[in-house]
């Protein structure tokens, strides 16, 4: 079957522009595929695009690598902040808090999916990206919420060894395998489909409080 020659010239206006669709596609492959698997040329198919624009507008591989994990930064600027600023408003009753941080946690898993396959697909990176992969996608957001989580576990809401195991399995549990809302819609459908995130939700919150009045095992 002969393939079918990417488009040249100016993009349909409801597509998104080269540079745009590029980094999106190559999101898509890093986070599928890794840095290794992933290749140029798959990725400007991804985004319907000449393959020569990646050079235009990134000049590499490695620099198409790093503008990936600069927008998946960019998008963890926000929720961050909300996290940052959730530690240091100690007036507020430290579970209500921890509450809104999971919600926090929560929305940007569904709205930004790509972030966590992106992180385990590329965790075992070492040298240059590693670093860059753990300094800017990952510390920020753990840096922002770790005080909240001593601060749950000196309340005896939060029932954890050390602050960084707390983070890690709420971290997992809110960004369930794709797929979890239409399994749990053959399972239980009262808490799959549309229900499936709120029920999460809640089933997290159930999970990773304590009742700081419960005698301890």
């Amino acid at each position: 079957m002969t393939a079918t020659p990417t488009p040249r010239g100016r993009r349909p206006k409801h597509l998104p522009d080269g540079r745009a669709a590029l980094l999106a596609a190559a999101i898509d492959a890093f986070s599928q595929l890794g840095y290794d698997g992933a290749n140029l040329r798959g990725i400007a198919r991804g985004a319907k695009v000449d393959a020569s624009l990646v050079r235009v507008h990134f000049g590499s591989k490695e620099q198409l690598w790093r503008a990936c994990v600069d927008a998946l930064e960019a998008a963890l600027a926000a929720p961050g902040e909300h996290l940052r600023s959730l530690s240091l408003d100690t007036a507020r009753p430290v579970t209500e808090r921890l509450k809104e941080a999971i919600a926090i946690i929560a929305a940007h898993a569904v709205n930004h999916p790509e972030h966590k396959r992106f992180i385990a697909q590329q965790a075992s990176e070492t040298g240059d990206r590693g670093a860059i992969l753990h300094r800017q996608l990952v510390m920020p957001v753990y840096e922002a919420m770790a005080p909240l989580i001593v601060q749950g576990m000196q309340a005896g809401v939060v029932r954890a060894e050390h602050p960084a195991m707390y983070f890690c399995v709420l971290v997992h549990a809110l960004h369930p395998p794709p797929g979890s809302p239409v399994l749990m819609q053959l399972i239980a459908p009262q808490v799959g489909g549309d229900a499936f995130g709120p029920a999460l939700v809640k089933q997290v919150e159930w999970l990773f409080f304590a009742d700081p009045n419960a005698p301890k095992g």
